[in-house]
């Protein structure tokens, strides 16, 4: 009888370790372009409004599609819709290495957009494979696989650029057909039981009903505000990042990969080896705000920044803020409700999180085609200062006032 939970577990590990592979692969070939393709925007013609708004495309498609997909891999199981969303997102990488005009830009990042929501199955798949009390630590390792391929990806990306601009896309492709080959050959469906029928409401994709029931408890509020605030000072300098570093410092595409690359080793190696022992000597409040004080440094020291290896000081304290404060801030968020609600407050900030993420980019090209390039830091470190506010403000004292 023994035998039987031995074979169960070695089966159980080989789903895992497949769809670790796949979204290494998925990770690998999208952090490897991710830099360029605002630079690829400016080579076409662009400027940088019309880049944000490109850019926002994207983020806008998966809003709608990330929701629909889950559902749709509910119905149909996870290994058709996986493969499905990968093959879109085969072919979007391989519309950016052949374009040669802003229309089919427009239209890799719009089939990638609406039909690639790969993150979204494979972490429903996770979901299947894995028993409820082992998935807290299950995700923790895709999320370290996630950051492997953040490493591993802009690296890559700026050796092939010694080739031409065009060559990171086709090898995100390659990887992408890697990843649509493991899926066909080695993974087996997850889903034993599928969903009769698939529903769509509005509801699941701008979770508004919830966002207003949640926004009832003053700590709820607070954390998903400030959160909110997190998310919108961190991508309106990070989606234009590349843009900002080649006004600013006169970076090359390469160089810019360079930056990605530094910023994703030293972000691994901060959440693996100095989280846990600055949390054991203080308190979570004291290590959040640390990360937001890092934040805050990180964007004043760039307002100044003209050298290119100078912008590694800045980005090494940009990687130690944001390896503190994002998963403090979730771990606050998931503390502030009842188990059973976690999935819902997780979707409602996802939510937030996709509004942030559409807005910026364009904010962002506007600031860039407009004003200074300085603006863009200055203002970023403003938003931070404001989350020291609003801790104060909004989540501390409204805990005293519930209590």
């Amino acid at each position: 009888m023994s035998s039987i939970p031995v074979d169960q577990e070695e089966k159980f590990n080989k789903r895992l370790l497949i769809i670790f592979m796949i979204q290494f692969t998925e990770i690998l070939g999208f952090s490897s372009v991710m830099p360029l393709i605002p630079l690829l925007g400016i080579e076409l013609g662009l400027n940088y409004v019309q880049v944000g708004l490109v850019l926002s495309i994207f983020s806008i498609c998966q809003l709608f599609a990330s929701p629909i997909t889950g559902k749709l891999s509910d119905r149909f199981g996870r290994k058709p819709l996986l493969l499905f969303s990968q093959t879109s997102t085969l072919i979007g990488f391989l519309l950016l290495g052949l374009a040669n005009n802003v229309w089919i830009l427009i239209a890799a990042r719009l089939v990638d957009g609406l039909l690639g929501s790969n993150m979204t199955v494979s972490q429903a798949y996770i979901s299947d494979v894995t028993d409820p009390k082992h998935r807290t630590k299950i995700y923790g390792y895709s999320s370290a696989v996630f950051g492997a391929g953040l490493i591993f990806g802009p690296m890559i990306g700026s050796v092939l650029l010694i080739i031409s601009f065009s060559a990171p896309f086709f090898f995100a492709a390659g990887v992408s057909l890697l990843s649509i080959i493991l899926v066909i050959i080695f993974l087996p469906e997850s889903l034993t039981k599928k969903e009769s029928k698939v529903e769509f409401k509005f509801e699941d994709i701008l979770p508004i009903k919830e966002t207003k029931r949640f926004f009832k408890s003053a700590e709820i509020r607070g954390v998903l505000i400030t959160f909110f605030i997190y998310s919108f000072g961190f991508f309106l300098f990070i989606t234009t990042f590349s843009l900002f570093a080649q006004d600013q410092v006169h970076a090359t595409p390469q160089e810019i990969t360079f930056y990605m690359a530094w910023i994703g080793v030293l972000r691994v190696l901060f959440q693996s080896v100095l989280i846990n022992p600055i949390l054991k000597k203080v308190s979570e409040n004291i290590t959040l705000k640390l990360g937001i004080f890092a934040m805050i440094f990180t964007f004043a020291f760039l307002i100044f920044s003209t050298n290119f290896w100078i912008v590694f000081i800045p980005i090494s304290f940009l990687a130690f803020g944001t390896g503190l404060v994002r998963p403090i801030l979730t771990s606050k968020l998931t503390k502030s409700v009842k188990r059973e609600e976690t999935g819902s407050i997780l979707g409602v900030n996802n939510a937030l999180s996709s509004v942030a993420q559409i807005v910026t980019p364009i904010l962002g090209g506007l600031i860039l085609e407009f004003l200074l390039t300085q603006i863009l830091p200055i203002i970023s470190a403003i938003i931070f200062t404001l989350i020291i506010i609003l801790w104060r403000w909004l989540i501390v004292r409204s805990v005293k006032e519930e209590n």
